[in-house]
C-alpha cells in the first residue's frame, strides 16, 4: 500500500516571522504505518515545496498511492479540500483522508462542507491511521466504524467510537525526518533563531496540557491529560537526529516543555552531554532561577512564555492561571540565566478586552523587556471557549474558513470594543510600540555574533517593517482547480 500525507500551501506566510518547521506531526504518522504496516509513505509539504494543481495531478499518477491524508489547520481547511477534489478528480478509488485540529472540533461539519475528504480522523492519529491502512490493505475501498473517526453511510455522516488515547508514548517509534527535504526549511524555527546559522528541527516530548485556556483548542485533540515521553525516549530521538541529521538544535515544541520538574531535569543533563542548543515555550509559572540556569547550562539558549495580556482582569477571563508577578519574575530569571525571552501577547484575548487593558499589555512588555515579542490577534478557532462565545453573541460576521488567519485581510469577527479594523490597527501600533524603540533595537544589535546574524538580522527586520507598514494583502480569488 501507498500513502501520502500532505501539509497544504500556505497561501500568505507571516512576512513578519516566516516560521518555517519540519512536519513533525506527519513525520510521526509514516514513521508508524511504515513499522507497523510496511506501508510506502510519502510526506508532500507544500508549506515549502512549490505547488500548482498540475504539478499536483503529475505527481500523485506517478506515486499511485492508494490514500492521501490531510493535515488541516483551520485557515488550510478549504485549500486541503480543493486538493482533496483535485486527488479525486484524478483517481476516485484514492482514499482522501482529513486529520488534525479543525476536524477535531466539528467533524460532521467539516465533511458535510467538504465532500473531497471521504474519513475525517479526530483526536490522535497514529492507531487510527494505522487501522485505516490496514483495512485498505485487506480490501476495504472506503474503511466505516473505524474508532476515532467521521465517515460517510450513504448519504449521512457517522462518527464513530471514541478512541483511547496512546498510553505510552514510548511506544512511538521516531518520526521519519528521512523522508524530508532538509534543505527546503530554510527560516526560522522560532523567531530570531534561523536555519540559515543552525541546523535545526522540532521535538515533541509530551502531547496535552492541563490548563483549558479560553482561545486554545489543544483540548481538542490531546483533551486535557498530559502524557510524557520517558528523558529516555527523548534523547534517543535526539541522539539520532545529532548523528543520523547533523542536527545541532532542537526547537521543543510542547505545549508546555516544563511540566515534570524530574523529568525535565534528567533531559537536560542528558542534553548538556549531547553539546546540542535548544529552545522551548513554557509558562511563567513553571519556572524558577534555579531551574532557568540548569536549563542555561544544558544549552537552552530562548524560551518563549505565554503572556496573552498585561491585564489582571484578562487573565482571570482567559483562564490563564498566572499572574502579572509571575510574568515579571520569570523574565527576570532568565534573563539572569542569560536566556533569551520571547512574550506571545494577543489584541483581542477575550470579547470583553478594553482599550486601557490593551495598553496594560504594552507597559507590561516594557517592563519585562523580551527580547522578542509576538503580537497576534486572537483566533476564535472552533472547539475554542473563544469560538463559542463570539458565535453566542453574533460577534463573528462569517465563518469562512479561509479569513480565520491573523495574516491576511480584516478579521472577520469583531470584540464588543474593537472592530475588525481596530484590531489590526492596534496589532500593528503594538509591533511599532515595541520593536521601534532605540533602546530595543540597540539589544538586538548587541546580539549579534557576526556576519551571517547580521544578515539575518537585516533581513528579517526588513520584512518586518515591510508588514506592519504595509497594506494587508487580500487573498486572490481561487482559480477553478486551484489551491489558492
Amino acid at each position: 500500500m501507498k500513502l501520502v500525507l500532505v501539509h497544504p500551501p500556505e497561501p500568505m506566510k507571516s512576512i513578519a516571522t516566516e516560521v518555517v518547521q519540519h512536519p513533525i506531526n506527519l513525520a510521526q504518522l509514516a514513521a508508524f504505518v511504515r513499522e507497523r504496516l510496511g506501508v510506502e509513505t510519502a510526506i508532500w509539504d507544500y508549506g515549502v515545496e512549490p505547488y500548482s494543481p498540475v504539478g499536483l495531478r503529475d505527481r500523485l499518477r506517478r506515486f499511485a498511492p492508494d490514500a492521501v491524508g490531510f493535515s488541516v489547520m483551520t485557515p488550510l481547511a478549504k485549500t486541503a479540500a480543493r486538493q482533496a477534489a483535485i486527488v479525486k478528480e484524478t483517481n476516485p478509488d484514492i482514499l482522501t483522508i482529513v486529520g488534525g485540529p479543525h476536524v477535531a472540533a466539528i467533524p460532521e461539519r467539516t465533511l458535510a462542507e467538504f465532500p473531497s475528504f471521504d474519513l475525517g480522523v479526530i483526536g490522535e492519529g497514529e492507531q487510527t491511521l494505522a487501522e485505516i491502512c490496514a483495512r485498505r490493505q485487506r480490501g476495504e475501498r472506503f474503511p466505516e466504524r473505524v474508532p476515532g473517526t467521521v465517515y460517510r453511510d450513504g448519504g449521512a455522516l457517522r462518527i464513530a467510537a471514541e478512541r483511547p488515547l496512546i498510553a505510552n508514548l514510548d511506544d512511538l517509534p521516531y518520526p521519519a525526518r528521512d523522508l524530508l527535504d532538509f534543505s527546503r526549511y530554510q527560516g526560522s524555527s522560532s523567531p530570531g533563531l534561523s536555519s540559515r546559522l543552525r541546523n535545526i528541527t522540532e521535538l515533541f516530548t509530551s502531547r496535552g496540557c492541563p490548563v483549558h485556556c479560553f482561545f486554545c483548542g489543544s483540548h481538542v485533540t490531546h483533551r486535557t491529560k498530559v502524557r510524557f515521553r520517558s528523558a529516555r525516549h527523548v534523547l534517543g530521538e535526539v541522539r539520532e537526529c545529532v548523528e543520523k541529521y547533523g542536527i545541532d538544535h532542537f526547537t521543543v515544541d510542547d505545549d508546555t516543555f516544563t511540566f515534570g520538574r524530574e523529568r525535565l531535569i534528567e533531559i537536560c543533563r542528558g542534553l548538556r552531554e549531547l553539546g546540542v542548543s535548544w529552545d522551548c515555550d513554557s509558562r511563567v509559572s513553571n519556572v524558577d532561577e534555579e531551574l532557568l540556569r540548569l536549563m542555561a547550562q544544558s544549552g537552552c539558549v530562548k524560551i518563549a512564555f505565554g503572556v496573552e495580556s498585561g491585564s489582571p482582569r484578562m487573565l482571570e477571563a482567559i483562564r490563564k492561571k498566572i499572574t502579572i508577578q509571575q510574568v515579571e519574575q520569570a523574565f527576570a530569571a532568565a534573563r539572569r540565566a542569560g536566556i533569551l525571552t520571547s512574550a506571545f501577547i494577543m489584541i483581542g484575548t477575550h470579547p470583553t478586552e478594553t482599550p486601557a487593558e490593551v495598553e496594560a499589555t504594552f507597559r507590561l512588555m516594557l517592563r519585562i523587556r523580551p527580547d522578542f515579542v509576538m503580537v497576534y490577534i486572537a483566533v476564535p478557532y472552533p472547539g475554542t471557549s473563544l469560538y463559542e462565545m463570539m458565535q453566542r453573541e453574533g460577534l463573528i460576521a462569517r465563518e469562512d474558513w479561509d479569513e480565520f488567519d491573523i495574516v491576511r485581510g480584516e478579521p472577520v469577527w469583531r470584540t464588543h470594543h474593537f472592530s475588525p479594523a481596530d484590531l489590526v490597527r492596534l496589532q500593528r501600533s503594538m509591533y511599532r510600540r515595541i520593536y521601534l524603540r532605540p533602546g530595543f533595537i540597540w539589544r538586538k544589535l548587541a546580539l549579534l555574533r557576526g556576519p551571517d546574524d547580521l544578515r539575518y538580522f537585516i533581513d528579517a527586520f526588513g520584512k518586518f517593517i515591510k508588514y506592519i507598514f504595509g497594506k494587508r494583502r487580500e487573498l486572490p480569488a481561487p482559480r477553478d482547480g486551484d489551491s489558492t
